[in-house]
Order: structure tokens, then sequence, then C-alpha cells
């Protein structure tokens, strides 16, 4: 059962912020190992369970917290016999960015994308409480709706991830990334999220950038820490999971073509890969494995 708390919209009209609570029922669960564009940070607000991420395994404890950058796989499991309850926050990267006074510096902007290798996804709960006496105010706030809470909820955000990198060493030892590379990127990003069901093209996108498609290829790929394709996939992906649970009668292939992509074939195939499931399969479940 899922119950949304609240979310943040862009001017473009998508969601760029969002967070609900979960109650998980007890026993084993399918690995349906699934990925996303959007950051998460997970508490445990009640209950227990294991939450498997890559190759490893982590309990699940009441007062534990959990983060997973963009694209890193995660799914929960097994639940203990007396359930699991938890809250779930998700935004996505451009959510972050500003000018240049009120935006990530440059060795810290690929923070949704890459993490510290030394950092464990689990942060016990006699640690966590730094990061989720902010994770309930965020909370608070879309639920209230007070004035300008939209402008709280972002600094709220930017002190966790400040809290991330600088007592848990998120993001340490990495190399910073030049602000003109920055700034293309950036560019191509929003260009990207404008025409994300239009026919995109290398050369097209590098033109946007000013760059050679080779040159440019290579700069995402350092900035964003995916590749360009893995990017737009996992964000048309995004959009047809949307489509695919609005349950508004479209079959699979119509919601395909109008995500971008040209095939069925092509399109179950990157579904299944980001998801762990297939789009039936999805639609049938409401988009569950992927919400938690």
């Amino acid at each position: 059962m899922m119950e949304e708390i609240g979310s943040v919209t862009g001017s473009d009209g998508v969601t760029l912020l969002k967070m609900w609570r979960a109650s998980v029922p007890s026993g084993e669960r399918v690995l349906q190992r699934h990925s996303h564009i959007c950051f998460e940070i997970t508490s445990v607000n009640s209950g227990g369970g294991v939450y498997t991420v890559g190759g490893r395994q982590y309990p699940m404890r009441p007062g534990d917290m959990f983060v997973f950058g963009s694209n890193e796989q995660h799914c929960i499991t097994d639940v203990s016999e007396n359930g699991l309850e938890i809250t779930n926050l998700h935004f996505e990267p451009r959510y972050l960015w500003g000018g240049s006074a009120d935006s990530l510096s440059a060795e810290n902007i690929n923070i949704c994308f890459a993490h510290n290798e030394s950092f464990e996804n689990r942060i016990e709960a006699d640690k966590a409480q730094p990061v989720l006496s902010f994770f309930n105010q965020i909370a608070e706030e879309l639920e209230k709706q007070r004035k300008e809470y939209f402008l709280l909820v972002k600094s709220l955000l930017n002190i966790i991830l400040v809290t991330l990198i600088r007592r848990f060493d998120y993001t340490g030892g990495k190399a910073a990334v030049s602000s003109d590379r920055l700034h293309c990127v950036r560019r191509v990003i929003r260009y990207i999220d404008m025409h994300l069901t239009e026919e995109l093209t290398l050369g097209a996108l590098a033109e946007i950038a000013g760059t050679t498609p080779n040159y440019f290829s290579s700069v995402f790929h350092e900035v964003v820490g995916i590749t360009l394709w893995e990017y737009i996939n996992s964000r048309r992906i995004d959009e047809a999971v949307r489509r695919l649970t609005a349950d508004d009668g479209k079959s699979v292939l119509e919601i395909a073509l109008s995500c971008g992509f040209n095939n069925t074939a092509n399109f179950n195939k990157a579904f299944k890969k980001i998801t762990g499931m297939t789009p039936k399969q999805c639609r049938e479940l409401g988009g569950t494995f992927i919400s938690i």
C-alpha cells in the first residue's frame, strides 16, 4: 500500500520531487532489480527486511536510512513477519540545478550519479539522525504546503546532501568538472527533457552542446556518470511507467511509440533492463516494484 505525501512540479509539468509512505507485507519478495534517474532516499519507519543493492544485502531496521544514486539497482527482497513501513523520497538531478551561487560545486555536481566507493547505501539508525531530522521536515512541508514550502523543501534537501558529503564522505575523492563541460551538458539535458518523445540523435545533441559527437559523448559520461543513451532510455522508461500505470487504455505499442521508441522489441528490452520487469507486469502491479 502506498500513500503519497506530496510532490514538487516544474514549470514544464514534470514531477521533480515526490515523497510517499509505503507498507510492505511480510515474506520473501522476487528480486526485481530496478533503477531510475531519480536520486532516492529512504527511511525505515517500522518493521524490518532486507535491501539487496547490487551484490550486497543490507538489513533494514527502524531508524535506518538508505541512499541510492541514479541508476543504482536495488530491491527489497525480504520483509520481516511484522511487515515493513518506509518513507521514500525521489527527486530528479535537475531539481538541484540553479545559479553558480546556489548549486553544488564542480567536484560534487554529479552527486546524483556517483558516490565514493567506500560509502555504503545503508546509514544505521544510530548515525542517521542528522539526515532523518531534515528528511522528516521535508515530509511535513510537503504535507502541510505552507507558504513557500517548495523553497524550504529544496533548502532542506540541500542540507541533507551537504550532510552526506561532510559526515559520510559521500563524494570524497572525485575530480572537479569544469564549468564549461557542466554548462554544455546541462543545456543538452534540458533539451532532452523538453523533447523526450521526439527523435534524438547524437549529432543533433552535440550541435546543441557546441562540440563534436565523440567529444560530447565523453563529456556527458564524465559529468553525469552514465552514457548519453543510458540517460535518454532511463528518462523515456520513467515516462513509460507513468503512462502504463495511468490506465488510459493505450496499448504497450502505443505507449512505446509515444515515449520515443520505434518498436516494441527495443522498448521491451530497455524496459526490462531498467525496471526489472516487463511492461505488462508493470501495468498489472501499478509500478509497485519500481516505487519500493
